[in-house]
């Protein structure tokens, strides 16, 4: 009851009613928020992956029914009745009270594309390391991201709105939109750049959130990516915020673009006596001793054989970039122990021994390269020879020693005769 005079125990009165209804619409809101996280409760409990149900719409829910809860109360209290009207403070409070409604109903929004993403997550969820599944996580990432902040624009726009200046000046700005726009564009150019990018990024597929990435000479995990950057985190827990654009426009390394599995070398630089058939096998033994490797690659290869040492290299392959660098580390480990134990003449050294020959005079080593040379040019001109002279139909060549010790005896034996 709402009359005119404005007596203090009629006010009391009055106050308590409003407090009572508050207090009753708070208990039902919170009786309904009870009812749904036991739901959702029992639910989780049967199935393990509907847990993003408790853990995204618990919150918002709550809020959003004990506000609405509390707020109908208020507003049954001060109603206008056929022979009374409401106070004066109704209206503010009405339009508080819309104002908090939308914000609430934004947030119950946010929780619920929140849990779209992560329900579709969870369907890939026995696929944690496949490239499907991480376009996937990406792609729900940007797009919940674009889901959420529209939600909140659009919360945020219909609570101006509800003011009578904000709508006049919104008709005002539909009036000078194209002017605005361009205004706008100008303005946040870079900012609309990068939104753009990442935008860009998780619709074509050319990054993806748990991708090994070289970016910028840094060399990371992508551990986040949002509209305008991307984060990437490095072996040593430190990230990297890189803007969006320089996925965009600048040329990186995507090590698990296809496929997590990666390959990896181990280098050793060891003394000319190093036994490499027995180190190959030795580093067969270790990789199928090892759980880390994926039984794709197995290789030791002499690289380089210069400076007084040999270069061996060893590849190796893993299934992920983590389980490669533990791997590697740990076969080279294995082959420097079995090199101290059973090849320590193996370890590189530096040799220094005492000039036991004597270079030759410099009249000999001219004599030597002349005699070189006149071997050469002679081993040339017997080729020659041999390729102008016409083979014979009867049989080999006849040497020419031969064919003129035939004539001259033959001349020889006609004078005789004469």
């Amino acid at each position: 009851m709402w009359p005119q005079d404005d007596s203090p125990a009629e006010v009391a009165l009055d106050l308590l009613s409003v407090v009572g209804h508050a207090i009753a619409g708070f208990l039902i809101g919170a009786v309904a928020s009870i009812v749904i996280s036991v739901v959702m409760g029992r639910l989780v409990r049967r199935n393990d992956r509907l847990s993003y149900l408790s853990r995204n719409l618990k919150t918002p829910q709550r809020v959003f029914l004990l506000l609405l809860g509390t707020g109908l109360g208020i507003a049954v209290a001060t109603g206008p009745l056929p022979f009374q009207p409401s106070p004066g403070w109704r209206p503010y409070f009405m339009h508080g009270f819309l104002i908090v409604m939308i914000l609430a109903t934004a947030s119950v929004l946010s929780g619920v594309i929140g849990t779209i993403q992560d329900g579709i997550i969870a369907r890939n969820s026995d696929a944690v390391e496949t490239t499907h599944f991480r376009r996937v996580r990406t792609q729900m990432q940007v797009i919940s991201r674009v889901g959420v902040g529209v939600v909140w624009l659009g919360a945020c726009a219909a609570s101006l709105l509800t003011f009578d200046q904000f709508r006049a000046i919104g008709a005002s700005v539909l009036a000078s939109a194209g002017v605005l726009s361009l205004v706008v564009g100008l303005a946040a150019q870079s900012s609309l750049t990068n939104v753009f990018a990442g935008i860009q990024i998780a619709m074509t597929d050319a990054l993806r959130v748990g991708d090994i990435v070289v970016a910028d000479g840094n060399q990371g995990k992508v551990e986040e990516i949002t509209l305008t950057y991307v984060v990437i985190k490095s072996w040593d827990e430190r990230r990297w915020i890189m803007p969006s654009t320089l996925f965009t426009s600048q040329t990186f390394e995507n090590w698990t673009r296809l496929e997590p599995k990666l390959l990896g070398v181990v280098e050793f630089d060891l003394d000319w006596l190093a036994p490499v058939e027995a180190m190959r096998i030795e580093l067969q033994r270790i990789l199928q001793a090892s759980p880390l490797w994926d039984g794709r690659e197995c290789q030791l290869q002499v690289t380089n054989a210069v400076g007084g040492t040999v270069r061996l290299r060893a590849v190796v392959s893993a299934s992920a970039a983590d389980k490669l660098w533990d791997l590697r580390c740990h076969v080279r480990e294995r082959l420097i122990h079995w090199l101290q134990s059973e090849a320590v003449y193996a370890l590189p050294r530096t040799r220094l021994e005492p000039e036991t020959t004597t270079a030759p005079s410099q009249d000999v080593r001219r004599d030597f390269l002349e005699q070189t040379r006149a071997e050469w040019e002679a081993e040339q001109a017997d080729l020659t020879e041999t390729q102008v002279l016409p083979p014979t139909k009867d049989g080999p060549p006849v040497p020419q020693e031969e064919e003129t010790g035939r004539h001259s005896w033959l001349k020889a034996l006609r004078r005789s005769l004469s």
